[in-house]
Formats: structure tokens, C-alpha cells, sequence
């Protein structure tokens, strides 16, 4: 298993920056999106299926977000732990996460045996929103 190593370290932190950018940028742009629910309550005439259709784009988009704030969290953790030198070590056993695994998903915080235990702990509703444990 190859492992990272502090070399590497440029590489990761410039991959994680630039998961942050993008990561900013899809809650920046939600931000400015209008209330979809407007002018249901206008005392206009409103067709049931554009108003299903306008529900469903608002839970969308706020699944979208949930899930950026999420990640965000997880990229600013790695940046910390990549600052501190614990960049690479799973976070519940301590053992060297796999570089394949750091390399599709830089700011993982455990190893696929870990993970894999986090995500048999949880019940389904909640292993659908994310690929990672919490991270405090």
C-alpha cells in the first residue's frame, strides 16, 4: 500500500484549496437564489404541477448546499490536519490511509476500514447525505 508522505503535501494542499474555492462558490451562489415558494400565497392562480415542479428544484437545491457545507467542513479539517502534520492518518485507528483513497478523495478523514464501520453504524437515512463520518 503506498502511503502519503510530507512531499506529497503541496500537491494535496492545492488540491484541497481548490476544492474549497469551488465548494465557497456553490454556497455563494445559493445564497442569491429567490424564495421558490413565492407567489403561492399571492392570491394568484397557480398550477399544482409547477408548484410541485418549483418544490422539488427548492429541495434539490437545498440538498446541493447541505451537502457543499459538508464537505467544506471536511476539506478545512484535512487543510487542518495537513497544517499539523496528521494529514494522511485515519482519524479512529490512526493507521495510514491508502494514497488511492487520499487521491480520489483528498479530504478523507479515515481509512476505507473505518469508513466502511462508520457507515454499517449509521442508520440508512443518514449514510445517504455523506461519504464521511462527522468530523468535530
Amino acid at each position: 500500500m503506498d502511503t502519503y508522505d510530507s512531499s506529497l503535501a503541496p500537491r494535496f494542499s492545492q488540491h484541497l484549496a481548490q476544492r474549497e474555492a469551488e465548494l465557497r462558490a456553490v454556497l455563494r451562489a445559493n445564497d442569491h437564489l429567490p424564495d421558490e415558494a413565492s407567489g403561492v400565497d399571492s392570491g394568484e392562480v397557480v398550477d399544482f404541477k409547477d408548484v410541485a415542479a418549483q418544490q422539488s428544484r427548492a429541495t434539490l437545491a437545498e440538498a446541493k448546499v447541505d451537502h457543499a457545507a459538508h464537505e467544506l467542513e471536511l476539506v478545512l479539517a484535512a487543510q487542518r490536519r495537513l497544517a499539523d502534520g496528521s494529514y494522511g492518518r485515519c482519524l479512529d485507528c490512526c493507521e495510514a490511509i491508502d494514497l488511492r483513497r487520499l487521491t480520489a478523495l483528498p479530504a478523507s478523514p479515515c481509512c476505507t476500514a473505518c469508513q466502511a464501520i462508520h457507515e454499517h453504524e449509521r442508520p440508512p437515512a443518514t449514510r445517504r447525505r455523506s461519504l464521511y463520518p462527522q468530523v468535530s
